[in-house]
């Protein structure tokens, strides 16, 4: 995965929580909607505000899965609506640096 493949899949707040919600989960794979709950609950704790279910289930469902899936960094079965990330170094490490420098 290119460097700005990588960049490109980290710059959404929304991707970054579906990440991390994988990155929780027993073998790194979880259902849609609980992914789409856990990027509820994390946007509405860092906005203060709960943003609106449907609006981010939509959202997820046609914008930030594909994009993901085309990307290489997950599966998404649609008719079982799990997800399963496919682990990667680069990203992860990607990852923490942003983290890290989100932080200072």
């Amino acid at each position: 995965m290119s460097l700005d493949a990588i960049l490109d899949i980290l710059a959404n707040e929304r991707r970054r929580a579906l990440l991390e919600y994988l990155w929780e989960e027993p073998d790194n794979s979880g259902s849609f909607e609980e992914a789409t709950r856990y990027t509820i609950a994390k946007i509405g704790r860092k906005r203060g505000v709960q943003p609106n279910h449907d609006d981010i289930l939509v959202d997820l469902h046609h914008r930030q899965l594909p994009k993901m899936v085309d990307a290489g960094v997950i599966d998404y079965d649609i008719r079982s609506q799990s997800i399963r990330y496919h682990e990667n170094e680069r990203l992860e490490e990607a990852y923490e640096k942003i983290q890290e420098f989100k932080q200072d």
